[in-house]
Parts: C-alpha cells; structure tokens; sequence
C-alpha cells in the first residue's frame, strides 16, 4: 500500500508531467510552449514561434506579451523620472557616500541607456530569433534521421525553470532591498526600486536567453559526439577480432556493408557539425553585443560598489552596526548579481567550448 508521502509525491509528479505535457513535444517550438505565458507576462516576448506545414519557422505577434511590455517600459521610464525629480536614492538613505549623488546619476544613465538598448534587443530580436531556432529544428530532424531520438523534455523543463527564476529573481531582489530600508525606519524609495532592479532583472533575462541557447546547442553537440564515440569503439573492437586477409566470404561482404553504414554516419554527423557551426555563428551575431554592453556595465558597477564598500567600512558606520548591516545587504546583493551574470555567461560559453573538443 501506498504511504501518504508517497501519493502527494505521485500527485505533485503527475502534475508536473500534466504542465509540461512531457509526452507529446514534436520539436524545440513546442517546447518552448510551457514558459511562452510566463514570458509574454514579463513582456519579454512580443513575438513567438509556430511551426507551418513545410517544417519551418514563423514569427507572429502576441497581443498579450505587447500589452506587458508597454505597461513594464512605461512603468520604468515613468519611476525613473519620479527618482531623477525627487532625488531618490537607496545606498545615500542609509550612508551618504563622498560620491553623493554623483554615484546614483552615473547608475540612472547607464541603467537608461542599457535599458532602451533592451527595449528592443530582448522583446523583438532576442525572443523572437528565427533563425537560430530554425537551425536547431533542422539540426534535430537530421538527428533524427540518423535513428537519435531527441529529448525535448529537457529543453521545456530547462526554460521552464529559466522563466520561472527570472521572475523570482525580480521578486527576491526587491524584497530583500525594501526589508533592508523598512529595518530602518526610513521611507522607501520605490519608485528607484523599480528602476535598480528592473535594469537588474534585464541583465539576467539576456544573460539566461543566452545560457540557454548553449544549453540547447551543447545538448546537440552531445548527440553528434555519443554517435561518433559508439563508431569508434565498435570499430575498434570489429578490427580487433576479424582480420581482413582471413575472413570468410560473407563475412566479407558483411564487413564491407557496416563499413558502409559507417560512412555513410560519419558524413551525416559532419553534416550535422556543419549546421551546428551556423547554428553557433547565429548565437554570436544575436548576443555578442548585448553580453558586451552587460558585462561592461556590471564590471564598472563592481568597481562602483567596491568603493561604496571600502568608504564605508573605513569610516564610522562600521560602528553602527543595525545600519551597516543593512548597507552590506544592499551593496553585496548588487555585487553577487553582477558576478553571477558575468560568472554564467563564461561558465556556459566555456562548457560548450568542452563539449566541441570531444572530437
């Protein structure tokens, strides 16, 4: 019999398995499907992907996901005026750095020209890049013919979780920085809230559009490298056991047939290396810019943020130790973002990067 445990387990499983709908995935576009409502909420995604009848992608535009988009820009443009107006601040609220307010007028430009850059960057090019999503439902069928059946659960459970973290991140983020203000006793900005941390939730958005095309792309590279490791071992082991100058007639003719097949499964797999270097030119032309402008803009914010840092530890607040505390929270919280972003970003190019020198 069943425990308790075990039936809510069961449960929650199925429903899992009912959200995803794990079994009826034909290409990458339908997986994508379970995270598209969470990204047209975030107005990350004005466009989406449908498939037509000759197997190739199309673009069309979502009325729900432009909504969002004009309601969050809006909101941003609109909270960064009421901050700029009023002189809101987070980090001069709890310790008036020698900067002042130079240090908030250099964030609130670059955050401005990051986020206008975004405004079309995420929504329009990035969500609806046709053709490295074009590339991959060919590189999947030509898998396919090889005899590799390609997983798309992984790839819907990946940007599943993907959306739902952007949002998550947003939300923790925000939470964290207005508890940190509310320990104080001091009024909230929210309006420079919004703005800090909607420039913030960006950087990961782009940086996870990014992570996740190489997630996807290293999963095709890792079809192609099974494919050749499985010839070469059983090539080695045929030419270890039969030797040609010995072999029975048919046995000959056998032998000649797998060799055959053989080469006929390493010229596809060089096919398929061939599309997953296109595949791989796309990723580089969509994102190279945006991950240039993002690292450079969190770079200069480490830098900025360090000196907040050090002014502050060397000056009398360490003594105050309620409101030093809560300074730490603001300045590591922008720290440990700006260090993850740049951090994903090389981990994933370099995992990539391993699984290309296999062969």
């Amino acid at each position: 019999m069943l425990t308790v445990s075990s039936r809510v387990q069961r449960r929650k499983k199925k429903k899992i398995n009912k959200l995803l709908n794990t079994r009826n995935y034909n290409n990458i576009v339908e997986a994508l499907l379970p995270s598209d409502r969470i990204r047209k909420i975030s107005g990350v995604s004005v466009v989406y992907f449908a498939v037509n009848s000759e197997n190739r992608i199309v673009t069309k535009f979502s009325f729900i996901g432009t909504i969002f988009f004009l309601f969050w820009y809006i909101l941003y443009f609109y909270c960064t005026y009421k901050a700029h107006s009023e002189d809101q601040t987070i980090l001069r609220t709890i310790y008036n750095t020698k900067l002042k307010r130079y240090g908030d007028d250099f964030e609130r430009i670059a955050s401005i020209v990051y986020v206008t850059y975004s405004m079309w960057k995420v929504p329009f090019r990035m969500s609806g890049n046709q053709v490295f999503i074009q590339r991959i439902v060919d590189i999947d069928s030509a898998i396919e013919n090889m005899g590799e059946a390609v997983d798309y659960n992984k790839n819907a459970k990946t940007a599943l979780v993907i959306s739902i973290a952007q949002l998550g991140d947003f939300l923790v983020r925000m939470f964290c920085i207005w508890l940190s203000l509310e320990n104080l006793s001091v009024i909230v900005p929210t309006e420079k809230l919004y703005q800090v941390v909607y420039t913030d939730a960006l950087s990961f958005v782009i940086t996870s559009h990014y992570c996740f095309s190489l997630i996807v792309l290293r999963g095709r590279y890792k079809y192609i490298n099974k494919v050749l490791s499985e010839i070469k071992t059983r090539s080695a082991w045929e030419y270890k056991v039969f030797v040609r100058n010995k072999v029975a007639p048919d046995l000959e003719k056998v032998q000649k047939l797998q060799d055959r097949i053989v080469c006929e499964k390493i010229k596809a797999c060089a096919r398929i290396y061939s599309m997953l270097y296109k595949a791989t030119e796309a990723i580089n032309r969509m994102y190279g810019t945006a991950l240039v402008l993002t690292m450079l803009l969190y770079l200069v914010f480490i830098i900025l943020y360090m000196f907040y840092f050090m002014e502050a530890t060397a000056s009398r607040l360490l003594y105050d130790i309620k409101k030093y505390v809560d300074f730490l929270i603001c300045v590591f919280w922008q720290m440990s973002h700006a260090l993850s972003i740049i951090y994903a970003n090389v981990y994933f190019s370099e995992s990539i990067t391993r699984e290309v020198c296999k062969f």
